[in-house]
């Protein structure tokens, strides 16, 4: 055991500073950029995501003296020649809007990505982008799977652009911050309520704060988004705001074992996973935002909850395991999505779960979890977890390890997906185990 983990027997933990900037808003800062180089970023972020997000903005700026001749392609065009290869690596929203630019921008592009990143749901985007003039293809070929898009830039639509299924309210995004200087007017037809719609909010704040008009229409089964031709992006400097899922594992290890103090944790947030403060305050943590920031205590007896966590996805792991301590059952519901995260999360915190010796019925939206208060039982048997792709999981692990559980905790590295301080703010290192708090919920 290291010195580290004796540490944690010891000490609750505390938690005292700021939090890194939003990933998801600086995910769609950073493809703005390459419609405007005058927009400025004042912070940056170490998290995979936007380092494969600045990866692939590169990219695309090195392939631009390509494009022109590249882009006058069609169907007879060489099925030979070589596409300029932008990595996205494992991020969801790092392709959809890299996917909506090559569309957008014309030429000849190979997407890169890991497996599970090709496997995850897309269809409904390329459905769009094909309706849209793109040529968009799986490349299977070994040394570079991906996905082959070519185009012309987007060509004005024979029918309505219909974005319907509920799977991701990325492929919207996608299609809204990829639509500057359109020389035709842009009309989507989607789902009334896309799923986790906050994320699609996020993204029409950020267009209008550069200075697009979108106008949202809602009918009885559908909404309707309209960008009018020729809309200019605006130079300007972009927002920088905490980002508030990783504020989150942090609230949910002071729940458990200690106190936090976030200093820059946004009052009012478009980011949808904002909605956890109110869910906390559910169950009883002892925890309040003001403008000096988030303040969280260490709950002494936490309440079940029922809630619908379509909008805020992310949420579940973590929440999951907090909901596996409290008095009583809890129902987190409204998620389909979640099979189709980094993860099938609903199956991988189930494992999470089952591992914990909790009572719980896996969902196909989400999670019925029957929790109960930390036991000597709990305390005294060892534990492994293999947390190995998915980031959320190796949070939700910690959490359950600063709860008390014995719990080995391995594949760490993938919380470097969204928050890679996180690993020294848990004090976690590969394969340790944590010995049991002298005070643990109750």
């Amino acid at each position: 055991m290291s010195v580290r983990d004796k540490e944690s027997m010891r000490n609750p933990f505390c938690f005292s500073g700021a939090i890194p900037p939003s990933k998801s808003l600086l995910i769609r800062h950073l493809l703005l950029t390459l419609y405007e180089p005058q927009i400025t970023l004042p912070i940056s972020s170490a998290c995979a995501d936007v380092v494969a997000m600045q990866a692939a903005c590169d990219s695309f700026r090195m392939a631009r003296p390509n494009a022109q001749a590249n882009s006058q392609v069609d169907s007879q065009a060489d099925s030979q020649r070589s596409p300029q290869q932008i990595p996205c690596g494992e991020a969801g929203l790092v392709l959809r809007l890299c996917l909506g630019y090559a569309a957008r921008t014309g030429g000849d592009f190979l997407l890169c990505g890991t497996p599970r990143l090709l496997a995850r749901p897309h269809e409904p985007l390329l459905s769009v982008l094909r309706q849209l003039g793109a040529e968009i293809t799986l490349q299977q070929a070994p040394q570079s799977p991906g996905l082959r898009v070519r185009s012309r830039g987007f060509q004005p639509a024979s029918s309505p652009l219909s974005l319907r299924g509920g799977l991701s309210s990325q492929f919207a995004s996608s299609l809204i911050l990829n639509a500057w200087s359109l020389p035709f007017p842009l009309v989507i037809h989607c789902d009334e309520e896309p799923v986790s719609e906050g994320y699609l909010e996020l993204s029409l704040q950020v267009a209008r704060q550069f200075g697009m008009t979108v106008t949202v229409q809602k009918e009885s089964d559908q909404m309707t988004l309209i960008v009018k031709e020729g809309q200019q992006l605006q130079p300007g400097v972009a927002e920088a705001e905490a980002d508030v899922s990783s504020a989150f594992a942090v609230a949910a290890l002071a729940t458990v074992a200690g106190a936090a103090q976030i200093d820059n944790f946004p009052q009012h947030s478009r980011q949808p996973d904002h909605c956890f403060v109110a869910i906390l305050q559910k169950m009883g943590v002892p925890i309040e935002l003001s403008a000096q920031g988030l303040s969280v205590g260490k709950a002494e007896r936490l309440l079940p909850i029922s809630v619908n966590l379509g909008g805020a996805p992310d949420l579940a792991p973590v929440l999951a395991v907090l909901s596996s301590l409290a008095h009583g059952r809890s129902l987190l519901f409204g998620a389909p999505q979640l099979r189709g995260k980094e993860s099938d999360r609903i199956a991988t915190t189930s494992a999470l779960l089952t591992t914990l010796g909790r009572k719980h019925t896996p969902r196909e939206d989400g999670i019925e979890i029957e929790g109960q208060p930390l036991t000597e039982s709990d305390r005294s048997r060892p534990l492994r977890f293999d947390a190995s792709g998915d980031h959320r999981l190796v949070m939700a692990a910690a959490v359950a390890r600063w709860a008390g559980f014995p719990i080995e905790v391995t594949g760490l590295s993938a919380v470097h997906k969204s928050f890679p301080e996180f690993v020294a703010i848990a004090g976690l290192t590969e394969g340790s185990v944590a010995g049991s708090q002298k005070e643990s919920v109750g």
